[in-house]
């Protein structure tokens, strides 16, 4: 795919930014490219297990497809319009060889882009169409990525070797959509897999190769129901959500404590109250936690839990807490296979930072941890470009040659699975 090619799609997608487990315009535009290279297509519920996390209620997809105008297609989008988006394509060689994977991920933030004229998409005319839905991480570029690098597989296939098993994969963005497609099995027969992230702080036009540190963490939104009544005449007769949960999250914030390794603890929205001479009945607040490891992540989870129902406990409430996102901790227990990688990418003309930490949390490390415990191998890149501005600002942007530079990593990569 030429460059011009690749800069029209990434303005394409960038249009229809839409966020996670809403990527139905992404998804099927995805699909009919993938279709119409010959490759074979799985999307619905085929790709998905059954305990999809922070799904949105069935009024948001009814709402938003009365916004949007969908193509006609030869192939059925039942199921991707109730939500199972994203979608997994194959192509099988006539050579021996291993089942070779690629995942990126497809889905945007929920941001309105910015409307100044400084900023290239706006200036050019590519900004977001989905008012408050916006492409600010660079998935737009990695649909793209993915999409070129399949139709390198397509055209050059008589010439490879193996499978190919391409993952675009939905909800990301609060870490939802690869445990749904990992317990589904996706990447169960996958030998090598590679992954990738635009920007992430790497220096512009070199090659992360081997990302480490994956946080573990796990989303929550926590409900307290108390009962309302007029905080001055009667205010003993209440039961104040308020103040629970305001307790709780001071409390929660005392947990991150740990001698061996890092965990992290946050109550980023904490919503509460009617009006100011009403005893709040309901409280919601949505907090996340990590750790280094998936043992820290959980043990400050339980901690959370547990101050969770102590807080309802001390202000007579009662309480829910609905998980809405996982992604694990990973650092690849290979590092000489990133050695080799590093070696060969070098090699082939490209600057490298080996091992760069990620120092966040991203849910593809589900499917890199579950490949290595098949027993495959993984590689993880950070694709260095300059950035307008920073990952989930409203002027996010970088710079297009990062989409010919990630297809080329992309491809050299198979040609060295391909020789190994």
């Amino acid at each position: 795919m030429d460059t011009n090619e690749l800069i029209k799609l990434r303005r394409e997608f960038r249009q229809i930014a839409e966020v996670g487990w809403l990527e139905i315009q992404t998804t099927i535009k995805i699909i009919e490219y993938l279709k119409s290279l010959g490759y074979k297509v799985r999307y619905g519920k085929d790709i998905h297990s059954k305990n999809r996390l922070g799904v949105p209620p069935k009024e948001e997809y009814e709402n938003y497809l009365k916004n949007i105008q969908l193509p006609n297609v030869d192939f059925d989008i039942s199921e991707i319009k109730e939500g199972y988006t994203g979608c997994v394509a194959y192509m099988e060689s006539k050579n021996p060889g291993p089942n070779i994977g690629m995942r990126v991920d497809i889905d945007a933030l929920p941001l309105i882009e910015s409307k100044d004229e400084d900023h290239l998409p706006t200036k050019l005319g590519f900004a977001s169409k989905n008012e408050g839905f916006t492409h600010a991480c660079g998935h737009d570029g990695h649909i793209t990525i993915g999409l070129g690098v399949a139709k390198y597989i397509a055209e050059n296939i008589d010439n490879l070797k193996g499978t190919y098993t391409l993952i675009f994969q939905p909800a990301e963005e609060g870490v939802r959509g690869a445990s749904s497609m990992t317990e589904a099995g996706v990447v169960d027969h996958i030998d090598y897999l590679m992954g990738a992230h635009i920007g992430m702080n790497e220096k512009n036009g070199v090659l992360g190769v081997g990302t480490q540190n994956f946080l573990a963490t796990a989303k929550y939104d926590v409900e307290f129901k108390g009962k309302m009544t007029h905080a001055a005449a009667a205010p003993e007769l209440g039961k104040n959500a308020l103040l629970g949960a305001a307790s709780c999250a001071l409390n929660l914030h005392t947990l991150p404590q740990f001698g061996k390794g890092m965990a992290r603890l946050n109550v980023g929205v904490l919503n509460a109250g009617t009006g100011r001479n009403v005893v709040a009945a309901n409280a919601k607040m949505l907090l996340e936690v990590r750790g280094d490891t998936s043992e820290n992540a959980k043990l400050i989870e339980e901690k959370m839990k547990k101050v969770v129902e102590g807080s309802a406990m001390q202000y007579d409430l009662e309480y829910s807490m609905t998980k809405m996102g996982e992604a694990a901790a990973f650092n690849t227990k290979h590092p000489e296979f990133t050695d080799m990688i590093a070696d060969e990418m070098k090699k082939r003309g490209f600057e490298i930072d080996l091992r760069p930490s990620l120092g966040a949390s991203e849910d593809v490390s589900f499917m890199l941890k579950r490949v290595e415990e098949n027993g495959g191998k993984c590689i993880h890149y950070l694709f260095g470009t300059q950035l307008s501005a920073p990952h989930h600002n409203e002027k996010f942007d970088y710079k297009e040659d990062v989409l010919d530079f990630g297809v080329k990593a992309f491809i050299e990569t198979i040609d060295i699975f391909n020789k190994l």
